[in-house]
């Protein structure tokens, strides 16, 4: 019991500094005004988006809404993989300081775009993240300090106040940190909203359409060639998560990538509101549905790089022994269905979003590291606005210049050039 199993945190206490925390505030403030500006097409402009994702599908969406005619082209189905197969989770608590700025806005536009009419079934049940023993204890106490200077809406709590939220938790587990803000949505709801909102619009949506071929001249995308013929725009953006390495080598752009599976288990259904939170600890994430099944599991290093998509009995047994510790009455539970989806890392865990190397019109928007489904609602928009002003000159600010930078695909060029 004196390890730390606190996966779900990366947040590092030892090197944060209230600089960072300083940053982190004002970057929060700069990106909310950066994507609140008023943004309307005023020409006709065509984007191709490569990849039918949470990531692409709310980037198409919010395209569609500045004015942008919007094609997207999946190779399976729409969110087939870890978009429509994972807890749904949409919090800050746990996020390093530079991605807060991100998870805070997304959780802003989650409850705009239930606003709008699409349904994704967004809740902001509260998110909380238990420590097992001193190690973590101590860890989580020196995370709330962080957070609270950052001015996220944390408290910590014992053991008698955790079992408000979490009745069945075991007594053994003394603290807990607990975010007020955070919240979940349900994948495959809110993709398949996404998807009629985009059908209404006039957008082109195929499936089960793979990309044969990526046809260029010169520095310039002219289109995309598959099975279902050859489709043009004006720019294109690739968003297919852990396939984005492969399908940009074939354009000669360097985007390091790699996949590997995190599974994920459901419950039979027990009683409502045992657990009302979003809930990570003990190297697991989980949350209760609205018809009472808990959803559970997660990835780690244990994973096999790939894209592997069985269950494994080892998986099994590992996440439902650590769920167990957690909430030991409930052993009696049925295990009904297992999933698995594939996630995307990058080498500095850091999302790529940009416009790519040597392609004046072809951009990224990939490699989100298992976050992606939470901040698809900030990172949509945030493309679109990115890709707004490059067509039509305009500077951002200093701040969101520096943001944009540490997204940029050229970052790696440089990690290249220097052999590390």
């Amino acid at each position: 019991m004196s390890e730390n199993l606190l996966t779900m945190l990366a947040l590092d206490i030892e090197k944060e500094t209230i600089e960072d925390v300083h940053r982190t505030k004002h970057e929060i403030n700069a990106l909310e005004q950066y994507l609140n500006e008023a943004r309307s097409l005023s020409e006709k402009k065509s984007v191709l988006i490569i990849g039918g994702g949470i990531i692409g599908l709310l980037t198409a969406y919010f395209l569609q809404e500045i004015g942008f005619e919007v094609s997207i082209v999946e190779a399976k189905s729409f969110a087939a993989a870890a978009s429509g197969r994972n807890g749904g989770a949409i919090m800050t608590l746990g996020r390093e300081l530079s991605e807060m700025p991100y998870s805070l806005n997304a959780l802003k536009i989650w409850s705009q775009l239930s606003e709008k009419g699409i349904e994704t079934h967004f809740k902001k049940n509260g998110h909380l993240m238990v420590a097992r023993n001193d190690i973590e204890a101590n860890i989580l106490r020196k995370s709330y300090e962080l957070y609270v200077q950052a001015g996220i809406h944390v408290e910590l709590l014992d053991n008698k106040s955790m079992k408000k939220y979490v009745p069945f938790l075991s007594d053994d587990i003394p603290l807990g940190i607990y975010s007020h803000d955070d919240g979940s949505a349900y994948p495959f709801t809110t993709s398949q909203s996404l998807i009629k909102s985009l059908k209404q619009g006039g957008a082109k949506l195929y499936n089960h359409c793979y990309v044969e071929k990526i046809v260029t001249e010169k520095n310039k995308i002219l289109a995309v060639q598959t099975p279902k013929g050859s489709l043009t725009a004006d720019y294109f953006i690739i968003s297919t998560g852990p396939w984005t390495q492969k399908i940009c080598m074939e354009l000669s752009e360097h985007i390091p990538i790699r996949p590997r599976r995190s599974q994920l288990f459901a419950t039979e259904i027990v009683r409502q509101n045992i657990i009302k939170p979003f809930f990570t600890g003990n190297g697991i994430y989980l949350r209760q549905t609205h018809a009472g099944n808990i959803l559970f599991g997660g990835g780690g290093p244990w994973e096999l790089d790939g894209y592997e998509l069985n269950n494994t009995i080892q998986a099994i047994q590992l996440q439902s022994g650590r769920f167990l510790e957690l909430f030991p009455k409930l052993k009696n539970k049925k295990l009904l269905r297992t999933f698995a989806g594939t996630v995307e890392l990058t080498p500095d865990f850091t999302p790529i979003m940009g416009k790519l190397m040597t392609l004046e019109n072809g951009f990224v928007s990939a490699g989100y590291n298992g976050h992606g489904f939470g901040i698809s609602t900030v990172m949509g928009k945030l493309m679109s606005s990115y890709l707004y002003d490059y067509i039509h000159h305009i500077e951002p600010t200093d701040v969101i210049k520096d943001m944009l930078k540490k997204l940029s695909v050229d970052r790696f060029e440089k990690v290249k050039e220097t052999g590390d």
